[in-house]
């Protein structure tokens, strides 16, 4: 039987050895698994239509990272749904865009103008675009990590790693992508939690700069 209310559902677990881009994915597979619904592509697009948003976004997660394209339709009726939670829709967007949609991307970037305060969406919505080598949204996130709200800024820094492949390049305003300053804004948090989801990132990310980093933290063995 499946949970009927959303805080009747177990929460995803990542297994370990997965890398942290890939993290994402796996949970929202598990997520699924762990409550009792199937992941074959007709299921998941069943999903899609239940009512409960976090469940919808789970599927919308897998059918874009299964690449499953008779999940197209379904997954463009969600994204313009504005009846649908904005975190949902951010993930039926993206999964578009990783299923080729060329109109994915301004789905995304539509929802760039919300406040980060309200909903995690804008910040989900420009870590989605980072993965697609489309930077725009990463002054948004750097703000976010100074939120007096953890939750948003937790949200923030989960979405730091996809920025460094767009790293140095150049964002409106003479600014460009710094991902180890922003990187050195989320260490500078006073709540353990963050601090190590930074850490992570950083060292799955195990360039000579975020070594540095960590070195310069004292936080090289940790987590």
């Amino acid at each position: 039987m499946h949970p009927r209310l959303l805080s009747e559902l177990s929460e995803p677990h990542r297994l370990s050895g997965v890398p942290y881009r890939d993290g994402e994915d796996h949970e929202a597979r598990s997520l699924l698994t762990s409550n009792g619904y199937g992941v074959d592509s007709d299921q998941l697009i069943e999903l899609l239509e239940n009512e409960t948003g976090i469940l919808q976004a789970a599927a919308a997660r897998v059918l874009g990272a299964a690449h499953t394209r008779n999940a197209i339709a379904p997954l463009e009726r969600l994204a313009h749904d504005t009846g649908a939670e904005e975190t949902t829709r951010v993930q039926a967007a993206y999964a578009l865009a990783r299923l080729g949609s060329v109109d994915a991307a301004e789905l995304l970037t539509g929802f760039l103008v919300l406040s980060p305060e309200a909903t995690p969406a804008p910040l989900q919505a420009a870590g989605a675009l980072a993965r697609l080598g489309d930077p725009r949204g990463f002054s948004g996130v750097v703000e976010a990590l100074d939120s007096s709200n953890p939750v948003t800024a937790m949200v923030a820094c989960k979405q730091l790693l996809a920025y460094a492949w767009p790293d140095g390049r150049p964002l409106p305003n003479d600014r460009k992508v710094d991902i180890y300053r922003a990187f050195a804004r989320a260490l500078n948090r006073s709540e353990g939690n963050i601090v190590a989801e930074a850490v992570v990132q950083l060292k799955d990310l195990g360039t000579a700069k975020a070594l540095k980093l960590l070195a310069s933290r004292g936080l090289s063995r940790e987590y």
